[in-house]
């Protein structure tokens, strides 16, 4: 019962969503590994590496500041590097500088959220897990736990599926729907 509502509630979202909230919602992890990309280039770092870096620095954070402090960070790797996140999060991004592949980057990050969120930028073209965040946990009325974190991802799966989407892109369309200011 409860996943059936959940389920119609995205999909009343993605029916909802403006062609610009559907265009930001689709192409949004897209555009992050284009970013993670530029960084790569200019710190002269594997894109995993910069991705992972954004990941553990995004806890708590907005995504434009999170660029800003993934580009703080990268420029002056430390601890003491001046960024909006828990000082927890800036020692997994010191430790992902020198892990040797993504498998030990997800080690690092150890969140579901984070390796989720890590994941969908870096493989933005196939992926398919979803990045169950806080604004998914409000469009779905549900408190954070484990249980819901699982039933959040299938809900968003299933209903990606039946509207022909990855299931990051759905969850970032109906979080461009929800979200303020956006």
């Amino acid at each position: 019962m409860l996943q059936r509502r959940l389920e119609n509630r995205l999909g009343e979202l993605l029916e909802k969503s403006t062609p610009r909230q559907y265009a930001y919602g689709f192409y949004w992890y897209r555009e992050a590994n284009k970013v993670a990309e530029l960084f790569s280039m200019e710190f002269q770092l594997p894109i995993n590496k910069v991705i992972g870096v954004m990941a553990a620095l995004s806890p708590n954070n907005k995504w434009e500041r999170n660029i800003i402090d993934t580009r703080l960070f990268l420029e002056s790797p430390s601890l003491e590097t001046k960024v909006c996140t828990f000082k927890g999060q800036r020692l997994k991004a010191l430790k992902i500088l020198l892990a040797h592949d993504s498998t030990e980057i997800e080690s690092i990050l150890h969140g579901r959220k984070t390796i989720s969120f890590f994941n969908n930028i870096l493989n933005y073209q196939s992926n398919r897990v979803v990045t169950v965040d806080l604004w998914m946990f409000r469009i779905a009325e549900l408190p954070t736990s484990k249980a819901n974190y699982e039933m959040i991802s299938k809900a968003v799966k299933n209903v990606a599926v039946k509207n022909n989407l990855l299931p990051h892109q759905l969850q970032a369309i109906v979080w461009s729907v929800v979200r303020p200011n956006k």
